[in-house]
Parts: C-alpha cells; structure tokens; sequence
C-alpha cells in the first residue's frame, strides 16, 4: 500500500467515541483523537523530455485517464515517422517477393508466422512491464525497511531516554514538563514505527502482486512463442524443396521494423502524463518550462474512494472493540447523519496518547490505535475531517 500523507493529520481534533449505546459496556465515555485519512499513488514519467503543459493545479479532482501533463513529443513523433518509413519499405519489398509466387499457401503461411511473431510482442511486452513492476516494488521495500529500522532506532533510544527521565523525576531531578516532553517523545517515535511498519506490508502486497503478473506474462510469451515455431515449421513444410530463401529474409526484416514502431509508438504515448485512477491531486512536483527525468515523481494523488479513520482507545477499554466490528460514524458537516464503517485493525502495540488527542493529565496513558475503514459515504466524507464514532457491537466474526 501507500504511505499515508503526514499533512492530513489535523492536530488538537478531538471526539467522542461513544460507549454507552452497546450492551455491557461502561457508561463512561473516552475522549479520543483522529481524522479521515486517504491513500496516496505517486506518478511517476516513464519517458524524459520538456514538460510543455500542466493542465491541472493541485486540488482538483481528477478521473482514470485524465490528461496531467505533457512531456515535449517531438522527438518521438520522428522516431515513430522513422519507424513507420522503415516498416513501409520493409512491407513493399517482401510484398515484391511474395507476388512472385502464385503460390496461395505459402502466403498465408507467411501471414500465420506474421500473426504469431505479433502475440509474441505482446506477450514480451507485458512480460517487460511486469518485470519492471517487480524492480519498483523491490525497491520501494527495500526503502521503506529501510526506514522502518530507522524508525525502530529512534523508538529505541527515546524509551530508553524515558527510563531514564523517569526515575530523574521521581528524585525531583527533571521538572514534569521535561518529563511530559519525553513521554511525547517516544510516542511520536512509535507512530513513526507504526506507519513504515505499515508501508513494509504494503510494499510486500505489491511485490506479490508483480511477480504474479511476471509469472503470467512469462506463461503468455511461452505459449506465443510455440505458436510461432508451429507457424514457421508449417511454412518450411510448404516451401520445401525451394531455394527461395529470399522471403524469410524479407519477413525477418519486416519483423524487425514493426518492433521499432512498436517501441516508438509505446514511447510517444508515455509522453501524455494522465491519473492512473479516480482521486484528488494532492501535490505537483513539476511545473510548465522544466524538464522531467525518466522515473521522477511528478505529482501525487490521493484515492478519496478509500477511506479510513484511526482512533485511540485506553489500554483499559480494548475489550470494547474487535476487529470486524460495525461502527457508525457522524461528522460535523452532516448533523444527524451516520455512516457505516468497520474496524479493519487493532494496533498489536500500546503507545502513549499522542499530544493532540487529550489534555496534558491524560497524556501518560498507555491507548491503542484502532483503524476503522470507511464503508459507506465516500462521496460525502472528505480527508481531514474529523469524526464521532459510535460503537454497535457487533462484527463479522460473531455473526
């Protein structure tokens, strides 16, 4: 998955998750923090060139396919006109050989072979893409492991900076403030672990993902190419006994030059930045003027379809929620209103609450991050907004 946009994050929002509406629960009510978060998706330029226009401001919604940006054509259009040219003449002088021959069954063999030699590009094709896939998720594990023990490193050190402010405040050597101060310290520092823990699953899903599509492309360019080697031995039985080895070389020839055009053609339409799904701009990396490296990110987009909520529960009152659990949400731009979501994760690790969520007094307990997806109302709620979340009681499990 993708990493959640830190500037989401609304401090000093606090609500209500309301307790007293569920069969055995405590009448009390725990104040708790949290705001509706989406997910990100970078766009990345798969071509380089001059970026000639950005046709959108960051902001603005956006459909699957809409047109972002576009990088500078004009030296792809001519590989493409060069590929087309060549192609042309390839074609002409095998069309030349073939009409020599009034041998009807040898040109549809040629054309047979022709067939085949095309599902083999496309085949290799998305076999590439795959493969590429596989590369970008590697290394967008190997990233973000690699902050994660960054992240474990930080943690590790303010709990042991808190071991160590707490027995100086019990000699009255720290003021409570220096104290507070630490326990926030190492709070921060577990969120931190908490989210790249969470983009090292992510990043694990979409590597499982790409190598499943690897392994069906590779399927895909087996069966193309004993395809092909059928073809091409059907053909051989037809042209047997002739010395006319002209024709294969032509259609090698042509082969090659469609594959040129196909490499062009595929490069020119890169040039045509467009969203890879329905959302929200969230950031512009690149402005009208600049130039755009192969494989930079140039904008990123938040999929506003996907929503969550993350609240924090005490440690004394975990037993009031389970995973799969219905919940009702309400927020302040639609009084009255509830929309329905469901508790999709329990933080296994307790953490300090964090400094935006209670009142200095409350910060030293121990709560739990609860992640509630958002099942209902999406074209309604927006990111940022806080949220009251109401508890039913019931989840997939107990049904």
């Amino acid at each position: 998955m993708r990493r959640i946009h830190p500037y989401l994050l609304t401090a000093g929002l606090v609500f209500t998750l309301a307790l007293s509406g569920c069969t055995g629960f405590s009448q009390e009510k725990a104040a708790l923090s949290g705001t509706i978060e989406a997910d990100e998706w970078p766009i990345v330029a798969e071509v380089g060139g001059l970026v000639t226009e950005v046709k959108v401001e960051e902001g603005t919604r956006v459909k699957a396919g809409q047109e972002l940006a576009v990088i500078d054509e004009r030296s792809y259009q001519i590989s493409v006109s060069e590929a087309k040219a060549a192609l042309e003449q390839a074609t002409a002088r095998l069309e030349e050989a073939k009409a020599g021959s009034r041998d009807s069954s040898i040109q549809k063999g040629v054309a047979a072979v022709q067939q085949a030699d095309a599902n083999i590009r496309t085949a290799q094709a998305r076999q590439k893409q795959a493969e590429a896939g596989i590369r970008r998720a590697k290394e967008q594990q190997a990233q973000a492991q690699s902050q994660l023990a960054g992240a474990k490193h930080t943690l590790s050190y303010q709990q042991n900076r808190l071991a160590e402010t707490r027995a100086l405040f019990k000699q009255g050597a720290v003021s409570q403030k220096d104290w507070e101060a630490q326990q926030e310290a190492v709070s921060q520092a577990q969120t931190q672990v908490d989210q790249f823990e969470a983009q090292v699953a992510a990043a694990q899903a979409q590597y499982a993902s790409a190598q499943g599509e690897a392994a069906a492309a590779n399927a895909q360019t087996g069966t193309a190419q004993a395809q092909q080697a059928g073809a091409v031995a059907d053909l051989d039985l037809l042209k047997e006994g002739s010395t006319d080895y002209t024709i294969r070389a032509l259609l090698a020839a042509q082969q090659q030059a469609q594959a040129k055009l196909d490499q062009a053609t595929l490069l020119l339409e890169k040039t045509r930045i467009t969203a890879p799904a329905d959302g929200i701009l969230l950031r512009s990396s690149i402005e009208q003027g600049e130039v755009a490296k192969t494989g930079a990110n140039l904008f990123t987009l938040m999929k506003a379809d996907q929503l969550k909520l993350k609240v924090y529960i005490p440690e004394a009152q975990l037993n009031l929620v389970q995973q799969g659990q219905s919940v009702g949400i309400g927020v302040d731009a639609y009084p009255g209103e509830t929309f329905a979501g469901k508790v999709s994760l329990i933080s296994e690790k307790a953490e300090f609450t964090p400094k935006n969520v209670q009142t200095p007094d409350e910060r030293t307990k121990l709560v739990f991050a609860v992640t509630i997806q958002i099942t209902e109302g999406l074209d309604k709620l927006k990111p940022g907004m806080p949220a009251d979340v109401i508890l039913s009681g019931t989840s997939e499990e107990g049904k």
